[in-house]
C-alpha cells in the first residue's frame, strides 16, 4: 500500500478506528497497543506479499485469537473490522484497485472467525455453567 511509512499510517489509523468502535473496544482492553500494532504490520507485510506455503494463515489466526473467541469474538466482529480496514485505506487515499486487492486477500479469512466464534460460544456457555455452579456454592469463578 505504499511502503513502511504508509503501512504504519494505515495501522495507526486502523486501530484508532477499532478502539473507538463500541462493539470492538472490549477486545482491546488491557492490550499493549504498540505490540499489537507491530504484530499487525508484520502480518500485513506477509499478507500483501506471497505467503509462504509453509504458513497456514487460517490456523495462525485461529490460534492467535483463541482468547478473543472465548470473549465472544465472531464473524460479525470480523465484518466490522473489514469495514474499518476499507475505511482506513479510503481515508488514506489508497487506490480502489489496491483496496479491492486487500479485500480479496482478507475476505477468505472470515471463515476462521465463523469457526472460532462457534468454539468461543461453546467455551462461553461452559464458563456460564461453571459460574452458576460456583455461585451456588458461594464462590466466584475467576
Amino acid at each position: 500500500i505504499g511502503g513502511d511509512a504508509a503501512l504504519t499510517a494505515a495501522v495507526d489509523e486502523f486501530y484508532a478506528r477499532l478502539i473507538k468502535d463500541e462493539t470492538l473496544a472490549p477486545f482491546f482492553e488491557g492490550v499493549d497497543m504498540e505490540v499489537l500494532k507491530d504484530h499487525q504490520r508484520k502480518f500485513l507485510r506477509l499478507a500483501f506479499t506471497k505467503i509462504p506455503e509453509s504458513i497456514d494463515v487460517g490456523k495462525l489466526l485461529l490460534d492467535k485469537h483463541q482468547r478473543l473467541f472465548g470473549m465472544g469474538l465472531n464473524a460479525t466482529h470480523f465484518d466490522s473490522v473489514a469495514v474499518h480496514l476499507v475505511g482506513t485505506l479510503q481515508h488514506l487515499g489508497v487506490a480502489q484497485e489496491l483496496i479491492d486487492e486487500a479485500v480479496g486477500i482478507i475476505a477468505p479469512l472470515r471463515d476462521v472467525f465463523v469457526k472460532g466464534g462457534k468454539s468461543g460460544t461453546r467455551r462461553l456457555s461452559l464458563r456460564q455453567k461453571l459460574s452458576k455452579v460456583f455461585s451456588r456454592s458461594g464462590r466466584e469463578l475467576r
